[in-house]
């Protein structure tokens, strides 16, 4: 593709003074200032990086520390596009293609209940009308999260997996070619629907059709957007949703890496929310422009496939210790896919910690029941069943090209996943379930990258 089709040149090389900062101050790397100076120089020359694009976790804070307001992060991402476009995807990440056999939405509907598959069946309309809900392919997950929530009676709600959350999770593993296609397709998909205004539960989404998609794709919209978090707290200030019962829980926040976008403005309105249930929030060490990633954005930085999920899952463990040590009894996600990796790190890990969906908290407040926290628990072994099968896929798999964007009326082969449901079945049980945490944690610090040290201790090394 031409740079000039894609509008590539985001970063801002000109005002770059290669201070270093950026890398210096993320929370992720923390980079000491020599090696954050000696990394953006690699990456503007196009050399190869050291730790960087092996190690970051996409979070975003990048671009918040740049002094000169340069977007490192997006220099970051076109440098992945450029390894992509070298030596393709790993087997694994057919796990999120949903046009590809293999993935994990096709291999979650074994273990959809037919309540769930009836709601994801309604969400999958391709005429809706109205004011749209945006599902989003993550949620569709946890489809349970939103269920037959009154929320949704304000909208039609759609969830169409072959709009890859408007090319959110693959703009942040640097597929950006690919995002071009994906953004022209919504448009094209979009401007077909009688659509008044469109929400979407993800901030992630919202950031892409309001400034990624126009600014960096040129690919505007001519609908309204607006942000779920805010649409919920005008609702809740007109009395339009009421709070009918105080949820009294002591939580602490996930800001996911999207939430670091748009100058700040995906913050406040998730924890006022909170705050209107009556919860008290007590903040982690690291939030809002510094928060650490749930682990997702890890796998983006892959040299070895074998390490990756190995990666994602050391990152994870590191924001539950994190949440852990405030001493708040529940941690709360305003992402979906955030939510579903925090589930099973939790499960693998052992922890304790209440994780909930910020929609979760707003329905009790609401009056509403949730089947909590068995359904997570059930959908997060569910969902490592999936990956453990993908992993021993994978073993016999090379990179691979995503060739399409878009489904056929039945893109999925019809699959009856023996080894899938073998892995399932086995790990339904208690003692099984523990035999697996154990084996993870000795093969974790065998298999997972060697991460670099924080500052102040690699320049000893």
């Amino acid at each position: 593709m031409n740079e000039t089709e894609r509008n590539r040149h985001v970063f801002n090389v000109d005002a770059c003074t290669r201070c270093g900062e950026c890398f210096h101050r993320c929370p992720e790397l923390s980079l000491p200032l020599d090696a954050a100076q000696d990394e953006i120089k690699r990456l503007i020359d196009g050399r190869e990086s050291r730790h960087v694009l092996a190690h970051c976790t996409t979070c975003r804070s990048c671009n918040h520390f740049c002094p000169y307001d340069c977007k490192p992060y997006q220099l970051i991402l076109e440098r992945w596009n450029d390894l992509y476009n070298k030596r393709g995807a790993p087997y694994i990440y057919r796990f999120v293609c949903p046009t590809m056999d293999l993935n994990i939405w096709q291999m979650l509907e074994l273990s959809l209940t037919s309540k769930e598959k009836a709601w994801i069946e309604k969400w999958q309309s391709k005429d809706p009308q109205g004011d749209i809900l945006l599902i989003g392919n993550y949620v569709h997950l946890l489809p349970f999260v939103v269920g037959e929530s009154a929320l949704l009676d304000h909208f039609t709600p759609v969830d169409i997996l072959d709009h890859w959350e408007c090319g959110a999770y693959l703009y942040q593993g640097g597929y950006l070619d690919m995002v071009k296609q994906i953004g022209e397709k919504c448009r094209n998909d979009f401007s077909r629907w009688p659509v008044k205004r469109i929400v979407p539960l993800l901030d992630a989404v919202h950031w892409m059709i309001t400034d990624v998609l126009p600014n960096e794709m040129n690919i505007a919209h001519d609908f309204e957007v607006v942000n779920f978090h805010q649409w919920l707290l005008e609702k809740i200030d007109r009395r339009e949703i009421l709070l009918k019962q105080n949820v009294g829980l002591t939580v602490t926040i996930h800001d996911n890496c999207y939430s670091k976008a748009g100058g700040g403005q995906y913050w406040d309105a998730p924890r006022e929310i909170i705050r209107r249930t009556g919860c008290e929030i007590i903040e982690m060490a690291h939030i809002r422009e510094n928060a650490l990633c749930c682990g997702f954005g890890a796998g983006a930085s892959w040299n070895r496939p074998m390490s990756i999920l190995f990666d994602i899952m050391d990152v994870a463990g590191r924001k539950l210790k994190e949440a852990e040590d405030t001493g708040a009894g529940a941690m709360v996600s305003y992402c979906g896919g955030c939510l579903y990796l925090l589930w099973t790190a939790r499960e693998l890990f052992g922890s304790k910690l209440d994780i909930y969906h910020l929609v979760e908290i707003q329905r009790m407040a609401m009056g509403e029941k949730l089947d909590y926290p068995e359904i997570h628990v059930r959908r997060a072994w569910d969902l490592i069943a999936i990956i453990t099968y993908l992993m021993i896929r994978s073993l016999f798999g090379g990179n691979f090209r995503i060739t399409e964007i878009s489904m056929t009326d039945r893109q999925w082969k019809p699959r009856r996943f023996v080894g899938l449901r073998l892995i399932r079945l086995m790990l339904r049980t208690k003692a099984m379930q523990y035999i697996y945490k154990k084996g993870f944690r000795l093969l974790l610090p065998l298999l997972r990258s060697k991460r670099p040290l924080p500052a102040h201790q690699l320049r000893k090394a």
